[in-house]
């Protein structure tokens, strides 16, 4: 069996290895669409992520890292975002929804998520410590 061989069933229009950039102006829709990537039943099958960006300090980066830490499903996290007017209505803190969401989770067939969550200076110190790295060995 070939080892690059992959079991990958995304939508029929995408290719089966993604790779991508979401770049925009502020407020167009960048997270939007990220979210409907990751989450929409059927778009995008995947078991690693890795989200560079300089803006990872806003609630939905945040949310989305908490839930695939927590192991949460695609469906379940989808909902938290498309109710999360009433949840703020009701002053419900995501952090400690998420956490009862979790709890009451039952384990899922599928393999978590492995998530990164990189900001502009994680990517600094990141290429700073492999460059000196490399000039040690």
């Amino acid at each position: 069996m070939e080892k690059n061989k992959t079991n990958k069933s995304n939508h029929p229009l995408l290719p089966k290895s993604l790779q991508g950039l979401i770049v925009g102006k502020s407020g167009c829709g960048k997270i939007t669409l990220l979210l409907n990537l990751l989450l929409q039943p059927n778009w995008v099958d995947y078991s690693k992520l890795s989200v560079f960006g300089k803006s990872l300090f806003q609630s939905e980066y945040r949310i989305l890292r908490k839930d695939f830490e927590e192991q949460l499903p695609k469906r379940m996290i989808m909902n938290l975002f498309e109710n999360q007017n009433e949840i703020q209505q009701e002053q419900i803190s995501p952090s400690v929804l998420n956490e009862e969401l979790a709890k009451d989770q039952r384990p899922h067939s599928k393999e978590p998520i492995e998530c990164n969550f990189m900001n502009q200076q994680m990517m600094c110190l990141t290429r700073k410590n492999c460059l000196q790295s490399k000039r040690i060995s």
